[in-house]
């Protein structure tokens, strides 16, 4: 059975996972891996590793390390294997075995470039994310319980390279995949663990009022809101017109819609939000968490993500529903 934790940095989750697989061990009279991931490249990532050890000293863990290529990993890990032994496996953390494939040179990313040189970024993050979970499949093939932990980097309004929005969109996905598989999903926020369920799928009815619906990037929102209410037209925030955005009952990329309406000085801002809170209206708005991470350094951005804000938190206060999705799975705020 897969566990999937995930949380910011310093959030206490490495620790959690720990415990939760100390208590996996105890209840299934297992022996305890800790299968880590970071590859030690300079003093600070040194010092990390070295507290990482440190908190674990006295769990008996067996550390076995793993920086890329988790299938062989996993076969070779398989030949050593006793099949009596009884095992749980704590992953820590895919946020690093992702950037390690795409980023460092013994990664998969390096051979995809040489073997399939006019791939779209596109399609290098669907190869990526498939070769990644097969590595994950081929783990869960053969430790009975196993423990991934993996990182929010995704609630910011930060405008990165194409090769850190690659990373995002690749961990996103892996994420959400890893979600669907786990019977837990739990996100840690300053040591306290939020459990996410999935929510019932039904479809919309006439009078549903206005549900706002938030997340990091990548974390399979829209897919969520499909299910949901698989009948409603949408308009993507970022490229539809005006127009058809106001007219839509259904909204993605809110955030975007925002910045556009304010880097259009013709546009009133507060009226065209004002429309969205029409008596017996109808609307599903999705939007991107923004304003998490470092405080930009433009003012626009800065401007920007504290719009969003607070048109969020209005939106909130008005709304029917709220619901915050991570790793694809909803969970209800209000």
């Amino acid at each position: 059975m897969l566990y999937l934790i995930t949380g910011g940095s310093g959030s206490g989750k490495s620790e959690y996972a720990e415990n939760k697989l100390c208590e996996l061990s105890k209840k299934t009279n297992s022996s305890k891996v800790y299968l880590a991931t970071m590859i030690p490249y300079g003093r600070e990532t040194e010092e990390k590793i070295n507290r990482h050890r440190q908190m674990r000293a006295k769990k008996n863990f067996q550390t076995e390390e793993c920086f890329t290529n988790l299938s062989e990993f996993v076969k070779n890990m398989k030949l050593q294997k006793n099949s009596d032994k009884k095992e749980v496996v704590l992953l820590e953390c895919m946020s690093n075995l992702v950037a390690n494939e795409l980023f460092d040179e013994t990664g998969v990313n390096t051979i995809f470039k040489k073997q399939y040189p006019a791939l779209s970024n596109n399609e290098v993050v669907e190869k990526l994310t498939d070769y990644i979970l097969n590595g994950v499949e081929k783990l869960n093939d053969i430790y009975e319980n196993i423990v991934i932990v993996t990182n929010e980097v995704f609630s910011e309004s930060t405008v990165y390279s194409n090769e850190m929005r690659m990373y995002k969109q690749v961990l996103g996905k892996v994420n959400c995949e890893l979600a669907k598989a786990a019977v837990e999903v739990e996100e840690v926020i300053y040591g306290q663990a939020v459990l996410y369920k999935n929510e019932k799928v039904k479809c919309m009815n006439k009078k549903a009022g206005l549900h706002l619906i938030i997340g990091g990037a990548y974390q399979g929102k829209l897919e969520y809101a499909r299910k949901l209410y698989p009948q409603i037209q949408w308009a993507d925030g970022e490229i539809d017109s005006f127009e058809k955005i106001q007219n839509a009952i259904g909204i993605y990329h809110f955030e975007i819609y925002i910045k556009r309406i304010l880097k259009n000085e013709k546009l009133d801002i507060k009226e065209i939000i004002e429309q969205i809170f029409a008596k017996d209206i109808q609307k599903v708005i999705i939007c991107d968490e923004v304003g998490y991470g470092l405080v930009p350094v433009d003012s626009f951005e800065r401007y920007y993500r504290e719009q969003v804000g607070r048109i969020c938190t209005t939106l909130a206060k008005q709304a029917d529903k709220v619901t915050r999705v991570v790793c694809g799975i909803g969970e209800k705020l209000k």
